[in-house]
């Protein structure tokens, strides 16, 4: 494997930097709403997120199993700008759609919520697009600088809103929209998105490729989400304002993992199958480790921190975080085999294990609510994932013929990780360069 240290340097400033507005935005929000009024903002920005996921029709996923072919690669270029904001529109108009018909049941957001909400869903989905070819491109500096403005944009909103005493939960979702508009317009303007006239042709090949992995893409988002709906319909908006704020906490210990496997990502798709089994072996040792020191990490801060940041109505998200890692860890260290299952070509190894898992999910979910409430919800949750894990695993070593031991580190590879976060540690002690 080539070094790809700069680019992974480069995106982890970028997660950070992305990461430390995000976690001012969440503070601000939590000490201007109750847990109620947080949960209901967050309700309203699922519905927009499930809407731009859902209906993505996995153009994503198409566009890096096409990529191998040279030819394509402008015309998937080119598509990603207008696919993106006519299925976004699309996406969005069905949400809303699904709004008014259950409005006024299982605690859904009042529908001019909703709709302000899914404002934001085609200029999301086109910042999807674009970034994933950024990272195909291996553009990662167009592609951090896109996730720093989506953060800086939302920070920046919110605190001026706090400031001038504005901060109510339609303002804070009308924020949201304008942190999914300000990274499109930065991939505009940086050329990392073109803009001009569709391949027609390469779009509805894009997008029958797509729909043929859909089910599994869609089935993954359910499986992250399906216990966000399930705790609101079944526990109502306070026990959803403190999981989703420990959802949020939990996600921080897989952004070291998530940066490394997307600057790694195309060399996964270079060389034979036999040699991206072998890179992807030594991607997930490496995501393993990095995952590890990141998710004991999390968890002691947020125990730390929670009260003094948040204040004593969320102090139960705590344990709820840990709960969460364990799932959320399993999850990101496996993601490079979910991009070498997708390099297959085949919709069966993409798709039937996350309806697999989604159906553990919402099973477990559906048991462990009414009795554990939002800790039932962490446990289901990690369950399932390390279902999808598990079965990751199997068809991977069916694949490649690999054995399951070759994704665990070695002892060698341990002890160098471990003595370069000692000396990395030492040097910020001491106020040194490493």
């Amino acid at each position: 494997m080539d070094d790809r240290r700069p680019q992974f340097a480069w995106m982890l400033l970028a997660r950070a930097g992305a990461l430390a507005m995000g976690i001012l935005a969440s503070i601000v929000v939590a000490r201007a709403l109750p847990p109620e009024g947080r949960g209901t903002y967050y309700m309203a920005v699922t519905v927009a997120t499930a809407a731009m996921t859902l209906g993505h029709l996995s153009v994503d996923q198409a566009q890096t199993a096409m990529w191998a072919r040279e030819g394509q690669r402008p015309y998937l270029d080119a598509n990603s700008l207008p696919l993106g904001l006519v299925i976004g529109s699309a996406a969005a108009a069905v949400a809303i759609g699904l709004g008014l018909v259950f409005q006024g049941s299982a605690n859904v957001p009042d529908i001019s919520l909703l709709a302000t909400a899914c404002a934001g869903v085609p200029l999301g989905m086109s910042v999807f697009y674009g970034t994933n070819i950024m990272v195909l491109r291996s553009r990662t500096g167009v592609a951090g600088r896109a996730m720093l403005a989506s953060a800086v944009a939302q920070c920046l909103c919110l605190v001026l809103l706090g400031l001038t005493g504005h901060l109510t939960v339609q303002t804070v979702v009308i924020a949201w929209v304008v942190s999914m508009a300000a990274p499109l317009a930065l991939l505009i303007a940086a050329g990392g998105v073109t803009v001009g006239l569709p391949d027609l042709g390469v779009a509805v090949a894009t997008c029958a490729k797509g729909l043929r992995l859909h089910a599994g893409s869609a089935a993954a988002y359910l499986l992250l989400r399906s216990d966000v709906f399930l705790l609101n319909a079944l526990a109502g908006p306070r026990e959803v304002g403190i999981y989703t704020l420990a959802v949020t906490l939990a996600d921080l210990s897989r952004v070291a993992v998530d940066v490394l496997s997307q600057v790694t990502l195309s060399l996964q798709f270079d060389g034979d199958v036999s040699e991206s089994a072998m890179v992807t072996a030594r991607i997930v040792r490496f995501t393993v480790l990095l995952g590890v020191a990141s998710a004991v990490t999390t968890v002691t801060a947020v125990s730390i921190l929670i009260v003094p940041l948040y204040g004593h109505a969320y102090a139960a998200a705590a344990t709820l975080v840990g709960w969460l890692v364990p799932g959320v860890l399993l999850l990101s260290a496996a993601r490079p085999l979910s991009n070498f299952l997708l390099r297959q070509r085949s919709s069966r190894l993409v798709v039937f294990p996350s309806l697999i898992a989604l159906v553990v999910n919402v099973g477990l979910n559906a048991v462990a609510i009414p009795i554990w409430g939002a800790i039932g919800c962490a446990l289901a949750s990690t369950v399932a994932y390390g279902t999808l894990v598990a079965f990751q695993v199997t068809y991977f070593r069916r694949v490649s013929g690999l054995g399951w031991t070759c994704l665990l580190p070695t002892s060698v590879e341990t002890a160098r990780f471990t003595m370069e976060v000692k000396h990395r540690f030492k040097a910020l002690r001491i106020g040194g360069v490493p």
